[in-house]
């Protein structure tokens, strides 16, 4: 039939179409452009604005009396502790105040480390982190979820 000839063109004459670990075109030219950016003075600025971001959001959490865990990196993870709480959290967050934040459960972390995670970019604005604050300062009370204060 046509169907096996086709099959057989391709898989004999057309093994990069099927077999290609190399990127297309289009990923590759994203790729540098987004090197571009990062090496370029805009770059810096972005970065710069991301470090003061997330600082802010971290500072704001913690002013609100909220279990803001240690971390590392640009992450700020809150501590729940309860995996139904935190999935319970994620949720009230998003159907009532369209915030979205990840939940992060076992086995990711351990039993009793149950955390929200939330990543402040350069785009987001004060306005949107005290958004934040107050959603979250109701899902806590709501929730009946530990502060630190």
């Amino acid at each position: 039939s046509s169907g096996i000839n086709a099959e057989y063109g391709v898989r004999s004459y057309g093994s990069g179409l099927i077999f290609t670990t190399s990127l297309p075109p289009s990923n590759a030219a994203g790729a540098v452009a987004s090197i571009n950016v990062l090496a370029s003075d805009e770059g810096r600025a972005l970065r710069q604005r991301h470090r003061e971001s997330y600082t802010i959001l971290r500072y704001k959490l913690i002013e609100a009396g909220l279990p803001v865990m240690q971390c590392p990196s640009h992450i700020v993870p809150v501590l729940v502790g309860d995996p139904l709480k935190a999935r319970l959290a994620m949720e009230q967050l998003f159907n009532n105040h369209r915030v979205y934040v990840q939940a992060i459960n076992y086995p990711t972390v351990p039993r009793g480390s149950e955390l929200l995670r939330f990543v402040a970019t350069p785009f987001h604005t004060t306005e949107m982190m005290d958004y934040l604050i107050s959603a979250l300062d109701e899902v806590w009370t709501s929730l009946d979820l530990p502060r630190t204060s």
